[in-house]
């Protein structure tokens, strides 16, 4: 068989199980836009505000597609080559030469590998980051006394480059609240292996430590002070406040961040000794504000960060 025909041979291969998918694809996109969605518009006109972990389940969904993706390849390949291997023999009535066989069936090992290495780390990250939304969620919800307080709760604040898990606007004070989501061991005595100490500047876990959590608490309030007093024209500073949903906290030393399980969260009801608290006028204009990074995209559209590969840091 010539190249020419051997190349013919190959895309006729690979057309059979290309074409189908995208007909498949095709009849579904005509269908969503011209028979599901026809004369037919969403009734929601609220902008409405992201829900937490919204930006970690878009990055899910996308790599749930990606890991689809893989799987189906991990079909596709043995099969395109061996059918490759095998059209000489319907061609010609003559059996390909063994180093054919040989080289495709290396060529298959490689791409296997491959897409299985790929395909690992897809699911390794997909992992970690329903972990880490399993800890946004716990802690939206465990933040909830806030509102019967009078104050707001509100999620994945979008910045430039990153967000901000929780924001919460309570009489106690502004809190830029970044959530980190970490498993216990499984060895040694249970309410040792559950207690976390915080001495301003490092998470001293049972079998490790972790200073980057503080840095980053603390860039974000930062960020976040700095818009909120631009934009509401009063002098705002928001606290960082590191949330670990399960854990036992000990604060060894005080320091402008705060390490907490969410739990605790009633400190942020009231102002320290040394501020005013917020009043109900102040704490309405700072949540608008707050709002205003947290809307929803709009259906069917990607957010900012989306489109730009956005991966969330929390889950490294």
């Amino acid at each position: 068989m010539t190249f020419l025909a051997s190349l013919q041979a190959q895309a006729i291969i690979v057309g059979m199980v290309l074409v189908p998918l995208i007909l498949i694809a095709g009849v579904l996109v005509l269908w969503k836009h011209f028979v599901r969605n026809r004369n037919r518009r969403s009734p929601l006109t609220t902008d409405l505000l992201r829900t937490p972990g919204f930006g970690l389940q878009e990055q899910i969904d996308a790599l749930n597609d990606d890991i689809t993706v893989y799987l189906m390849a991990t079909t596709w390949v043995p099969l395109m080559l061996f059918g490759t291997y095998q059209l000489p023999t319907q061609n010609t009535q003559t059996l390909s030469p063994p180093t054919n066989g040989i080289l495709l069936a290396a060529a298959a090992l490689v791409l296997l590998v491959f897409l299985t290495v790929r395909l690992i780390r897809k699911v390794d990250l997909c992992q970690r980051y329903r972990e880490a939304l399993a800890g946004e969620l716990a802690t939206a919800q465990l933040l909830e006394p806030i509102i019967a307080g009078g104050g707001r709760v509100l999620h994945d604040i979008q910045a430039p480059g990153f967000n901000i898990d929780h924001v919460v606007v309570a009489p106690g004070g502004v809190f830029a609240v970044e959530t980190k989501h970490r498993l216990k061991s499984t060895q040694g005595k249970g309410k040792e292996q559950a207690k976390v100490t915080f001495d301003g500047q490092a998470l001293r876990f049972p079998d490790w430590t972790e200073t980057k959590p503080a840095e980053q608490a603390r860039a974000q309030a930062r960020w976040l002070s700095e818009r909120l007093t631009k934009s509401t024209g009063l002098e705002v500073k928001a606290r960082p406040v590191i949330a670990l949903p399960g854990w036992f906290v000990e604060n060894t030393n005080r320091s402008d961040v705060i390490a907490t399980n969410p739990k605790a969260c009633q400190f942020m009801l009231k102002a320290r000794a040394d501020e005013a608290s917020l009043t109900p006028d102040a704490i309405k204009r700072i949540s608008f504000q707050v709002e205003q990074l947290c809307r929803m995209p709009e259906p069917g559209q990607a957010t900012e960060l989306a489109a730009k590969g956005w991966k969330d840091r929390r889950a490294g």
